[in-house]
């Protein structure tokens, strides 16, 4: 149990560090257009991630559990597209931001899943409407 407890904690410091490590990535620029092509890279490779561990939990789920992963996840995306959008431009910062947070709460629906410890109820939850 205790080997479990400290495997867990490190994964999340990785994690931490990881994205303070990217957020952080973009502050050396000064210019808004070099900020903002470097929060849309950062953006692409978390979209990717999210792509990847969305279809992993995705691949796992039968039926009804599937159908409503999807029907969560395109409001997730109507969620992300809205709450990052201002006056028609796009914060891609906010994206990878959100992003981010979506690929961590699905991520941790994977783990759960590997472990026999899928919750129906966990994986269809809009989980940002907290």
């Amino acid at each position: 149990m205790k080997s479990i407890i400290i495997a867990l904690s490190l994964i999340l410091l990785v994690f931490v560090s990881r994205t303070a490590k990217a957020e952080g990535e973009c502050d050396k620029y000064l210019t808004s257009y070099d900020k903002t092509y470097c929060f849309a890279k950062l953006f692409m490779e978390s979209d990717k991630e999210l792509n990847t561990v969305y279809s992993d939990l995705r691949a796992l789920l039968k039926g009804n559990v599937k159908q409503q992963l999807t029907e969560t996840q395109r409001d997730w995306i109507k969620y992300r597209d809205t709450s990052c959008e201002r006056q028609g431009a796009i914060n891609v910062g906010c994206n990878f931001k959100v992003n981010r947070e979506r690929t961590e709460y699905l991520r941790d629906r994977l783990r759960e899943c590997k472990t026999g410890n899928c919750r129906d109820e966990a994986i269809s939850k809009k989980s940002w409407n907290q």
